[in-house]
């Protein structure tokens, strides 16, 4: 059985997406610092479960244990419909899960009828941040740029390494 299952954001997950929300660890390469208390948390969460793409290209990534009660670890989504973001609790790195949760997710996007005009999914990463790219590199993603001091963010400038993953031809629409 998996461990992961990817699911709607509710707000009653406001207490787990806060622990990893408010990780140095886990934001490190996020577009903003991490999150000093719960109502920045509630905020984007509230956004995430208002969204019109949450369940159907945006998803808490649950976790469940055995005879443990089932935990939001991170996330994983598209932002606008186009731009990969994910994140993963560190107590929960080095376990497979976020590759776990990656091959879940494209396998629905990819064959989700509402999601069929979606023809490719692209990346910005920062290219200091080795274990996404590498996740993404893994899952057939390409590298199509590079550029310098992209946005600044609580780390200061940031250069950006873009990356892009066409719609399988298998399953184009």
């Amino acid at each position: 059985m998996d461990q992961i299952k990817l699911r709607p954001a509710t707000m009653s997950d406001l207490d787990d997406f806060h622990s990893f929300f408010s990780d140095d660890d886990v934001m490190r390469y996020w577009s903003t610092a991490p999150y000093t208390d719960i109502e920045q948390t509630e905020k984007f969460l509230r956004n995430m479960v208002d969204s019109k793409w949450n369940g159907l290209c945006d998803f808490a990534i649950e976790y469940t244990a055995p005879s443990e009660a089932p935990k939001v670890i991170g996330k994983i989504g598209l932002w606008d419909g186009q731009e990969i973001g994910f994140m993963l609790d560190r107590f929960f790195w080095g376990r497979g899960l976020m590759r776990e949760a990656m091959s879940q997710f494209l396998s629905e996007l990819w064959k989700n009828d509402k999601m069929e005009d979606i023809k490719e999914i692209e990346a910005d990463v920062d290219p200091r941040n080795n274990a996404s790219i590498d996740i993404l590199k893994k899952f057939g993603f390409e590298e199509t740029g590079y550029r310098e001091r992209t946005v600044e963010t609580h780390l200061g400038w940031c250069d950006s390494l873009y990356l892009k993953m066409e719609r399988p031809a298998a399953v184009t629409k």
